[in-house]
């Protein structure tokens, strides 16, 4: 049994309850974070799986953070609440104190996948600076809840390069001739600029209900058929979209 299951049981149990405090345990369990927390779990391991940075989920992580601001201050006012009462010398059911340990939990798991999914994308951005500072430039003209990067990403991501260029400089590129200083350089047969490898293999996890036909070289003869709940091993650039739209989870 899994908090999932935990949320749902008391939940249900809360409902029969006939006392006032078990009422308000109703109106403010924390069960409706459930479906949040798994769309948040399946992007983090879409991002940690992938090999390039996702878009970034602009209205789920705005939902996910607003709920947990609001567990947040349900569990700043619950404590007043529980510390009022001892004070005065009445008892705090155990139905409350159950509760609070559900939300405390429930909000622990999902900053823990927060964290995750941030610090996966952060990796991303520290190793192919410039190639999504050049990417963040032509998508300035798309609205920002829809961009790949969000607001503080794009700060984050100028910040650290310019404190890259600044230690570079300093130990090594002002040394050397000025046509070979140049960090964004593409000229000749090497760029300076590191770009994912969207051709890498990866697992994958289909979960449409009709089969997807990946039809590599576009050839009428079929490469591979995904039916629902398939497990495999393809190149990501073959499923790309596909993950971006949620017909395909990576594992």
């Amino acid at each position: 049994m899994d908090i999932d299951d935990i949320l749902k049981d008391f939940e249900e149990s809360s409902r029969t309850a006939q006392t006032t405090t078990t009422t308000t345990t109703s109106r403010t369990s924390p069960s409706h974070t459930s479906n949040l927390y798994q769309e948040l779990l399946t992007s983090m391991i879409n991002e940690r799986m992938s090999p390039e940075l996702l878009p970034y989920q602009h209205s789920l992580m705005s939902s996910v953070l607003s709920a947990m601001s609001s567990q947040q201050q349900y569990l700043l006012e619950s404590h007043e609440y529980g510390d009022l009462n001892a004070g005065n010398g009445a008892m705090v059911s155990s139905d409350f104190k159950l509760l609070l340990m559900i939300i405390e939990t429930d909000l622990e798991r999902l900053n823990f996948i927060v964290r995750m999914y941030i610090r996966a994308r952060i990796t991303k951005l520290n190793k192919f600076t410039i190639f999504y500072i050049n990417e963040s430039n032509q998508d300035s003209g798309e609205d920002e809840e829809e961009g790949l990067l969000s607001k503080q990403e794009k700060v984050y991501l100028l910040r650290y390069f310019l404190i890259l260029s600044q230690l570079y400089n300093n130990c090594f590129l002002k040394k050397m001739p000025q046509e070979l200083t140049f960090l964004d350089d593409t000229r000749g047969a090497e760029s300076m600029v590191v770009a994912p490898d969207i051709d890498q293999p990866v697992f994958i996890r289909c979960v449409l209900e009709r089969p997807i036909i990946l039809d590599r070289d576009g050839n009428t003869e079929i490469d591979l058929e995904l039916v629902k709940d398939g497990v495999y091993v393809v190149k990501y650039s073959l499923v790309k979209k596909y993950i971006e739209i949620g017909d395909i989870v990576m594992i």
